[in-house]
């Protein structure tokens, strides 16, 4: 399965930078992951202002930590 990982900075400094996967939804193939993969980290952060997304990749079994909520 593949999940959507986010590459995320602290939107107050711009600093402490981090990957983390988005919680919720697997995909069965990359295409499909791709395709979703704006969409989602976008959501992502609108409930998560403190973040600022600098980009988005589709992993296979990623060994990165859930991405906050709230």
């Amino acid at each position: 399965m593949f999940v959507v990982v986010v590459v995320v900075c602290l939107a107050a400094s711009g600093e402490q930078c981090q990957e983390f996967k988005l919680p919720g939804k697997d995909y069965t193939d990359v295409v499909s992951c791709i395709r979703d993969s704006q969409a989602e980290g976008a959501a992502w952060q609108l409930k998560n202002t403190k973040y600022t997304i600098l980009g988005t990749r589709c992993v296979k079994d990623p060994k990165v930590p859930d991405a906050p909520n709230g």
